[in-house]
């Protein structure tokens, strides 16, 4: 396969695409020309969904076609797998999407997209002969469009995953990936989500347990009402206990109004508790009696409310060591992991998942800044797959976002990316995270980094790794950090 040079450089081989794009819309456009359309567009399905989303397409009218499962001449193929034609054995185009475009085409020829013998998207030829020679000389690029996929962070995502619902709504953005470490989380969430069972989350700082508690609630019967969020690290423990359970009017000084605490929030709904491990073992006490009699009793009296909510908890602690402790409650242990989601660490994830994150952030973040994204050049590669990452997905999302900000060119060069070199997987090469070390001394280098990237500032370190500030100086202390 030849690789556009303005994606990646002559040197780049055959490693994945970070963006495919522009290598499709060359193939795109060279496929309407010899096969005499007047505009095409490329198809890719949604493994989850079943919805086909323009991928290139040549379209000045809307910036995509989301087409249902099953609908249309796109739908027809894919359900097929088998050419196309309207006129002919196909349904007329979608009045919806002649709606929204303005263009009513007189033919469609319509061609699969195959990787690894499935379906995964369709070519569509609008406006050009129907006739087999044509068909034939199209079904020739689309293997070349193929072959672009293939090689590309896209593939993995765009086969089918047999094991995964069709429909599971991950909803949350970052969720990304295909290894069989994440599709093994996906799995028990599939299973979990759409049951009252409790789940506990864990895993290490920054591997996404939020975005799970978000896709669990939403694929939950509980997704109509509010999912309701307290970090148990992030305040001290007279506020949490006001945070919990809510205040009567008068109860301390400065309780001027009555105040519904966030178990009453999450009536109806999934209470998240973030940094469950966390709690001392008043907070740990006080939170079982409540799963147990559903009742909570605000600050300062009053009657006694009835709630009715799901609980999803999170912690990157180990929680049964700190049972055998005598740390945390092992009665409120088996309360809160009835399901237990463990998420793998980034390094656990393997190579495509590490770059299909990349692909996905720099999509992001160049969106959200305002900036041209060009290519990401293999030595970028090279070096963010070789990299530990202890703060795992949000340290590369932050690194990313680095990178793109500073990208005058939107071209993504190694040096962009602040990570320690002495902390990255040099073949061969001793470095501090041989022999796969605990979650502690990962957590603990990314903290020191984040102290020294930030000089010392402890509110911006605690906001980039997504920990309360108390749970920070905790840390801190333990690493020998003056607090």
């Amino acid at each position: 396969m030849t690789v556009d040079p303005s994606l990646t450089d002559p040197t780049d081989g055959l490693r994945p695409l970070a963006d495919p794009d522009p290598e499709l819309r060359r193939w795109l456009d060279r496929v309407c020309a010899q096969a005499g359309a007047a505009r095409a567009s490329l198809f890719l399905r949604d493994p989850n969904s079943g919805e086909a989303v323009t991928r290139v397409a040549h379209l000045d009218e809307v910036a995509e076609i989301r087409v249902p499962a099953g609908r249309g001449i796109v739908g027809a193929v894919i359900d097929s797998g088998r050419v196309r034609r309207w006129p002919g054995d196909a349904p007329p185009p979608e009045e919806d999407v002649v709606v929204a475009t303005g263009y009513r085409p007189r033919t469609v020829l319509a061609l699969p997209v195959r990787l690894d013998d499935h379906v995964v998207g369709v070519l569509e030829l609008l406006d050009g002969p129907l006739d087999e020679r044509v068909a034939q000389r199209a079904e020739r690029i689309v293997e070349r469009m193929a072959g672009v996929l293939g090689a590309s962070s896209l593939a993995s995502q765009l086969r089918p995953r047999g094991e995964l619902p069709a429909r599971l709504a991950f909803v949350a953005e970052g969720i990304v990936g295909g290894s069989s470490s994440l599709r093994e989380a996906f799995q028990r969430v599939a299973l979990v989500a759409p049951t009252e069972a409790s789940v506990l989350l864990t895993g290490e700082t920054g591997t996404g347990k939020e975005l799970f508690a978000q896709a669990i609630h939403a694929n939950s019967g509980r997704a109509g009402g509010p999912l309701v969020k307290v970090d148990c690290g992030a305040l001290p423990e007279s506020i949490l206990e006001n945070e919990l359970f809510g205040h009567e009017k008068g109860a301390f000084t400065g309780a001027g109004a009555a105040t519904a605490g966030r178990f009453e929030e999450a009536h109806g709904g999934t209470l998240f508790l973030d940094e469950v491990g966390e709690l001392s073992l008043k907070a740990q006490t006080r939170l079982l009696r409540v799963l147990e009699d559903r009742v909570v009793q605000r600050l300062g009296g009053g009657r006694s409310r009835s709630v009715d909510f799901r609980l999803v908890s999170a912690t990157h602690r180990d929680l049964g060591a700190m049972a055998r402790r005598g740390e945390f409650r092992a009665d409120l242990l088996h309360r809160i992991q009835v399901v237990r989601v463990r998420l793998p660490a980034l390094r656990e994830r393997g190579e495509d998942d590490i770059l299909r994150l990349v692909e996905h952030f720099a999509r992001v973040h160049a969106r959200r800044h305002g900036r041209s994204l060009c290519r990401i050049p293999r030595a970028t590669q090279d070096r963010l797959v070789r990299h530990p990452w202890p703060g795992n997905v949000r340290q590369l999302s932050h690194a990313v976002e680095s990178a793109v900000v500073l990208a005058s060119d939107g071209v993504l060069r190694p040096e962009l990316f602040e990570i320690e070199e002495e902390d990255e997987r040099a073949p061969g090469a001793s470095h501090p995270f041989a022999g796969l070390p605990s979650a502690a001394e990962l957590e603990g280098q990314y903290l020191r980094w984040l102290m020294a990237r930030f000089d010392g500032r402890k509110a911006e370190v605690a906001r980039v790794a997504g920990i309360g500030r108390t749970t920070l100086w905790r840390k801190l202390k333990d690493l020998g950090f003056e607090v």
